[in-house]
């Protein structure tokens, strides 16, 4: 089932501008895969949404079916209230970066950027041609390889010229499959941000799908989690991560992801299923309930109950401190300065305030 997009309600800020896209119920098979379920999506004149979603979510699909490549079998697709029915893929005036690039070998850079430019129809002079190419080169740090032959590049530059190409279009939406997956973690962190500040400059809706959730959590004004084909939730990257709608969600953000148990309430304390104490509940909460709270919401001391420590991860500037607890492998967060070793018995402390609460069932896996 398809959550309502929190952009909908009285007072939200996408209420104050125009939506560039808008989809409704948009279905897609492939034989007895439902590759698109239902999908509800909106993207504002301005905005940068983010699908996020494990492969053969239905990522690629719902860009294709955007830009006019696949044909869904139901469903609405809108670009500022117009019927994309009506729309050849060149009419729906997208452009559509993939991440292996794309680029013509035996061209230059120059020749690549001005590929698109010299499309029957566009009517550009040479001039024009030359003066959107050298500004797309411009604000992609690329001016230096213009006359380079893009065999010769990099694969940081390839996928600078591939999002160059399709900026110099100007279009009035673009559509990003994952452009950024096979660079380096590194160059994958520069870009991150280089292309957020460009989006910003251009003022142009961007729609990109990823499985890499740094990248949506990082860049996104809203994102949009999808598995199955389905929209699980759409909203700002803080109030996912926070508070997810589902344990399926949870497991989908964060590394490590949500610790997700079965509890009840027994007075004022949540408790596993064994009886262990884990952390106080309110009054007021179902007395049965599937339990979430990430790592950096517990602790290894100052608990009820005590726990066995299983593995000590060094992360960097803290460490992930995973223990056997309530008959589950639960993670915590320690200072660096932790000295915690295998076999080692801790008292864990979950933050309660930080906690999620949902209807008990089936623990979902992600």
């Amino acid at each position: 089932m398809n959550s309502v997009d929190d952009r909908d309600k009285p007072g939200s800020p996408a209420l104050l501008e125009p939506k560039m896209l808008t989809i409704r119920g948009l279905t897609k098979r492939f034989g007895s895969v439902r590759a698109l379920d239902g999908v509800d999506l909106d993207v504002g004149a301005k905005e940068f949404v983010v699908v996020l979603g494990p492969t053969g979510s239905g990522k690629t699909t719902l860009l294709r079916a955007i830009a006019g490549l696949e044909t869904p079998e139901g469903g609405v697709i809108r670009f500022a209230g117009q019927d994309a029915a009506e729309l050849s893929p060149a009419e729906r005036d997208v452009a559509l970066v993939f991440q292996n690039f794309s680029l013509y070998p035996g061209q230059s850079v120059r020749a690549n950027l001005e590929f698109p430019l010299r499309a029957p129809g566009r009517g550009l002079t040479p001039a024009q041609v030359a003066e959107r190419v050298d500004w797309a080169a411009k604000l992609l740090h690329i001016e230096h390889l213009l006359a380079r032959p893009s065999r010769q590049l990099s694969g940081g530059e390839m996928q600078r010229v591939a999002i160059g190409r399709a900026i110099v279009r100007r279009p009035r939406l673009f559509l990003m499959d994952e452009p950024l997956t096979n660079l380096d973690a590194k160059l994958r962190e520069e870009l991150r941000v280089e292309l957020r500040e460009l989006a910003r400059s251009l003022g142009t809706p961007v729609l990109w799908v990823t499985h890499d959730q740094a990248e949506a959590l990082s860049m996104a004004d809203r994102v949009a989690v999808l598995s199955a084909g389905k929209i699980l939730q759409a909203a700002t990257p803080m109030e996912v991560y926070s508070r997810p709608v589902s344990p399926h969600v949870a497991r989908l953000l964060g590394s490590p992801p949500m610790n997700v148990l079965h509890v009840q309430r027994r007075e004022a304390w949540w408790c596993a299923q064994d009886g262990t104490p884990l952390c106080p509940a309110q009054a007021t909460a179902p007395m049965r309930a599937q339990l979430g709270f990430h790592p950096e919401h517990a602790v290894p001391t100052g608990g009820p109950s005590e726990a066995i420590v299983r593995v000590v991860e060094d992360v960097g500037p803290v460490k992930i401190v995973v223990v056997e607890w309530a008959g589950a492998l639960v993670h915590l967060q320690a200072d660096k300065t932790c000295a915690l070793v295998a076999g080692a018995r801790v008292r864990p402390q979950v933050d309660s305030s930080r906690v999620v609460i949902w209807p008990d069932g089936p623990l979902e896996r992600s």
